[in-house]
């Protein structure tokens, strides 16, 4: 049986797990000149060209276009700056670079392109300029004067026609730079010790809490169990509902915003819809939490129960809880008696990207869990399957996978459709503890 998925990282949709120990180079300094390989879709002097030097792009501003098929601000950004490369006819040029190989981003971008056609030369599987350029956010965006020079590093929101009017007027300056602060993480070894904890071999058991810490990348992971290490589950820098998250993740268990109940007076305290460095200050302000708990093997089979009771001793002002509650969903149903999805048998393939989901002998859970993990998490209404169909099925859908109406256009020929309807699912629940009487 051959298993094919091709899974982006879950729940980093603005953070990349890119160089994050490299030093790269300050804002002034000559950039080397390096060369870049795996470049698709790039002329110069009327040729076409698959590597090239930093120093091919001479006397042009050359703006490096960092990001990922699971980046959303990065694909909507693919179409501005094909717009602005024309408007600037010979004197600026984008470049945009990824560290996914093309059999990855290739058909992401092949879907973009049927959407919004824009012509931009790629950079694929990319690792010297990362390391060149390190970064904890996407996208990013590196300036590179027509002499060579590091003129800034930018979020989207500076890739603008003014912007780049001042800087090949030599205005650099007037730029808000980005500047991703770093420090050394090995995932590998307890967080926050000694640097990152010594070598770590020392630790047994332990449970800690923190707050914020600049320049450490955020997220959140669970290591695999390991029959004399135990297993760690651990989150970064993130707000207090993804610590709860974590802590009633049991059994495959997700609570994506959707079936996320926040019913607290400190709610802003716990969400926002800020992101890049502005996500980042708002944790800096007392909303960010560093957590992480170590477990030898015998006690790894409790890890929830002791996350929870760790939140219920850290956080004693709030009730945190799983329940089922009738509301309002996104239900997956049927339109019909007759069985179109029943698979013909083979390999069990799973390709899901942002445009494409190819399901063949698997099951609507695959599906439902990729949609509801990442990207349709932030749909106002909880994703369920409604359509009781446990047998495995053959599914070619060519849609915007965030898009309701364009993926009930691909599902209806297959008999089923995403529908509103009052469904009893699991929420959960973060409120306020009442106050004791007195």
């Amino acid at each position: 049986m051959k298993l094919k998925i091709c899974f982006p990282a879950l729940l980093c949709l603005i953070f990349w797990f890119g160089m994050a120990n490299a030093q790269g180079i300050k804002i002034g300094d000559r950039v080397p000149d390096l060369l870049i390989t795996n470049i698709k879709g790039l002329r110069l002097e009327g040729k076409p060209v698959d590597r090239a030097r930093l120093s091919d792009f001479s006397g042009k501003l050359l703006i490096l276009d960092f990001w990922a098929t699971w980046c959303a601000p990065c694909r909507r950004m693919m179409p501005v700056m094909d717009t602005l490369q024309r408007a600037f006819n010979g004197r600026v040029q984008f470049l945009s670079v990824t560290y996914e190989p093309e059999r990855v981003a290739g058909p992401v971008l092949a879907a973009m392109q049927k959407i919004r056609p824009f012509e931009l030369p790629e950079v694929f599987s990319d690792v010297a300029l990362g390391r060149l350029f390190p970064h904890k956010y996407l996208p990013h965006y590196v300036w590179i004067s027509g002499s060579g020079v590091l003129l800034a590093t930018t979020e989207e929101k500076e890739v603008t026609a003014a912007n780049i009017e001042k800087m090949l007027a030599g205005a650099g300056a007037a730029l808000t730079v980005k500047r991703d602060s770093v420090v050394a993480y090995d995932a590998g070894l307890p967080l926050l010790v000694g640097g990152n904890g010594g070598d770590g071999r020392a630790f047994v058991y332990h449970s800690l809490l923190a707050g914020f810490k600049r320049g450490l990348t955020a997220g959140v992971s669970v290591s695999a169990f390991d029959a004399v290490k135990g297993q760690r589950f651990t989150a970064r820098n993130v707000p207090l509902p993804w610590l709860c998250r974590l802590a009633f993740g049991e059994n495959g268990r997700v609570f994506p915003p959707s079936r996320t109940l926040l019913l607290s007076r400190d709610s802003l305290s716990m969400d926002t819809r800020l992101s890049g460095a502005d996500f980042e200050g708002w944790l800096d302000a007392g909303n960010g939490w560093t957590y992480e708990l170590a477990l030898p093997p015998q006690l790894a089979g409790f890890a929830y129960s002791f996350m929870q009771a760790d939140l219920a001793r850290l956080f004693p002002q709030y009730a945190v809880a799983v329940e089922k509650r009738h509301m309002r969903c996104l239900a997956l149903v049927r339109s019909g008696d007759e069985d179109k999805l029943k698979s013909r048998g083979g390999e069990l393939v799973v390709d899901i990207n942002p445009y494409k989901a190819t399901l063949q002998n698997a099951h609507l859970s695959q599906l439902m869990m990729r949609l509801e993990r990442q990207y349709m998490q932030n749909n106002k209404l909880p994703l369920v399957d409604a359509t009781g169909y446990t047998g495995r099925v053959d599914l070619e859908l060519d849609a915007k996978l965030y898009d309701v109406a364009d993926m009930n256009r691909a599902l209806s020929p297959y008999g089923l459709a995403f529908k509103e309807q009052d469904q009893a699912v699991e929420v959960l629940v973060i409120a306020d503890k009442p106050k004791p009487k007195s």
